[in-house]
């Protein structure tokens, strides 16, 4: 009887917060283009990151943030999550960056591409499944202008040991650009 207490108390403790951290929260971002010339300014919000993955207690949202996307089956809404992922983790890297932290942002802006290319694939899933795609792709368009923006700042930030790195990620990027206007 102990156990079963313990084991509902424990998924109240893990709905509650997954209910308390789960709503789209935004924040203004420093202005990271500011200084440049090359790259027009993008409309397009980064959505506040939340817990980045410096902080001890980062494993609960990653938990979180993988039961969640395994309990979406429908494509399209899996290519939201997805692209809400990715600019998650982009604003995270860019946060780290800031910190000086430039190893780690590197491996989480890596990573918020890797999620924006399963969006992508969730994307063309779902329009072969015949939906209706016209405003998600819009949105990917202009996510993928704000990424292309950033990465080229933190890239030209960035020192000669990394600034390679930053430039693989951004021609990732324009690739998923190329992908997107077909």
């Amino acid at each position: 009887m102990k156990k079963i207490r313990l084991g509902i108390f424990a998924f109240l403790i893990f709905l509650l917060g997954f209910c308390l951290f789960s709503f789209k929260t935004y924040a203004a971002t420093e202005n990271l283009s500011a200084t440049s010339s090359s790259t027009p300014e993008v409309n397009y919000e980064l959505p506040y990151p939340g817990l980045l993955p410096d902080s001890p207690l980062y494993f609960l949202r990653a938990i979180r943030d993988r039961i969640v996307g395994l309990l979406i089956s429908d494509p399209l809404k899996k290519a939201e999550f997805d692209l809400l992922q990715a600019d998650k983790r982009l604003n995270a890297g860019i946060y780290l960056f800031n910190k000086g932290k430039i190893s780690l942002a590197f491996s989480t802006i890596s990573k918020a591409e890797n999620y924006f290319l399963q969006a992508l694939d969730k994307t063309e899933e779902a329009k072969k499944q015949g939906e209706n795609i016209n405003d998600l792709k819009g949105k990917l368009k202009n996510a993928v202008k704000k990424h292309e923006q950033e990465l080229s700042m933190l890239s030209e930030k960035s020192g000669a040991d990394f600034k390679s790195s930053f430039e693989k990620e951004l021609k990732r990027v324009m690739d998923f650009e190329d992908r997107l206007s077909k």
